[in-house]
């Protein structure tokens, strides 16, 4: 009897040790998890930053192109294609940034976050392997073009600078969003890890 008792003793005090590890792992996790969240939210800060200034810049092309065209002497139609582009890239560029600022990294559902964050994602991948490459070539042709026929003095030179710029800022915007990819290709990684350990 005291043999089953001893036992019994010994079987409840497992149990309650069993219990409090179970607890400790849970809040464990919660931390983890919370470390986590923390990490994806400052990586989500940092995207935003960086499209914050894209739509800076974007802004100040759209008001600066324009005027410096007419001034050079470019076509009308030309002039308004470039206006329409910038408008468009801008106009995709803050609708990224209204998305990325919508997400609650903090307590948001991560089955949401993943699938905007993917559209995001998607829309960077698409635009630096496809859409722009084409764009800026066609543009790029159609300026050069415009440029030679303004026939205005220092045109040689304006064509120069139109090219370094163009190459520097075609640098600057691909690094931009390889840096988008990469970091929304992160917070997707730790999404991942957290739905994994759920």
């Amino acid at each position: 009897m005291e043999n089953n008792t001893l036992i019994s003793n010994e079987l409840e005090e497992m149990r309650e040790q069993i219990g409090i590890l179970r607890e400790k792992l849970e809040k464990q996790n919660i931390v983890n998890e919370q470390h986590i969240r923390n990490s994806m939210a400052s990586k989500a800060n940092n995207l935003n930053n960086t499209v914050r200034g894209t739509v800076i810049g974007g802004v100040f092309a759209l008001i600066y192109c324009p005027i410096c065209f007419l001034h050079l002497g470019c076509s009308l139609p030309f002039v308004i294609a470039t206006t329409l582009l910038l408008a468009v890239c801008l106009a995709l560029t803050i609708y990224q940034k209204v998305t990325l600022g919508r997400m609650d990294f903090s307590q948001g559902s991560l089955v949401e976050i993943a699938k905007s964050l993917g559209r995001v994602r998607r829309h960077y991948v698409r635009w630096t392997r496809s859409v722009a490459p084409v764009l800026i070539a066609l543009w790029y042709a159609w300026c050069m073009y415009e440029l030679i026929k303004s026939d205005k003095s220092g045109s040689m030179v304006i064509l120069v600078c139109a090219t370094i710029g163009g190459i520097i800022g075609g640098l600057i915007g691909f690094s931009i969003n390889r840096k988008v990819i990469r970091k929304t290709g992160e917070i997707l990684e730790q999404i991942e890890e957290l739905q994994k350990e759920s």
